[in-house]
């Protein structure tokens, strides 16, 4: 599919189809259904980095208040134009869709008990952006094993990060998890969390 390798080249290389007709019956996801079935959860890993960076280099871009979330919506607009796109940043009905809650439930990722949802190959090492509904047969979706091991260290670290209000500490408990070869570089790290406190400080 030509949107999808158009979003790959941009940095977004998750798109993860699933039937949005079943999805939609879960809790938090009724807002999925549609006469349309064929639902893509889109996100990416570490490489999104290199053409988000570049992207910056725009100096209107890098002037947006969450220039990420700009980036995003320009690259699956163009993608899927006059597509029902719901993004993981924006209320629809009130509320956030529930990105990971999808993951789950259409098998792309499990949920861990340290509460991030894990991917088979990256990890906790990558980003949910939007789902997409649009035409098409949907394929059969079942939720995956937990791909990772998870022991008395991650519940120590989770349980360390729930109390504090240091970031790095939430970045710990994703550096403990087992599945870690496609952890994201230290500047996109940074980069993340302090946008993440960036937008709450200007939400008081």
């Amino acid at each position: 599919m030509d949107a999808l390798a158009a979003l790959a080249s941009a940095g977004f290389d998750l798109a993860h189809t699933f039937d949005a007709a079943a999805a939609a019956r879960a809790p938090g996801l009724a807002v999925l259904a549609g006469p349309e079935r064929l639902g893509i959860l889109i996100g990416n890993t570490r490489a999104l980095w290199p053409p988000f960076t570049a992207a910056l280099r725009d100096p209107a871009l890098a002037a947006e208040r969450d220039p990420l979330d700009r980036y995003t919506e320009r690259a699956i607009d163009a993608a899927f134009p006059g597509a029902r796109i719901y993004y993981g940043h924006r209320h629809y009905d009130g509320a956030f869709v529930p990105l990971q809650h999808l993951a789950v439930a259409t098998g792309l990722g499990a949920l861990a008990p340290s509460r991030l949802v894990i991917h088979p190959i990256y990890g906790p090492w990558f980003a949910l952006r939007a789902a997409v509904v649009i035409e098409g047969e949907p394929p059969t979706r079942q939720p995956i094993p937990q791909p990772c091991t998870c022991d008395e260290a991650c519940a120590t670290v989770l349980a360390r990060a729930q109390r504090s209000t240091d970031w790095r500490d939430w970045v710990a408990l994703r550096d403990t998890c087992s599945v870690r070869t496609w952890r994201y570089s230290d500047d996109q790290v940074r980069y993340h969390y302090a946008a993440l406190r960036a937008l709450r400080r200007q939400e008081v």
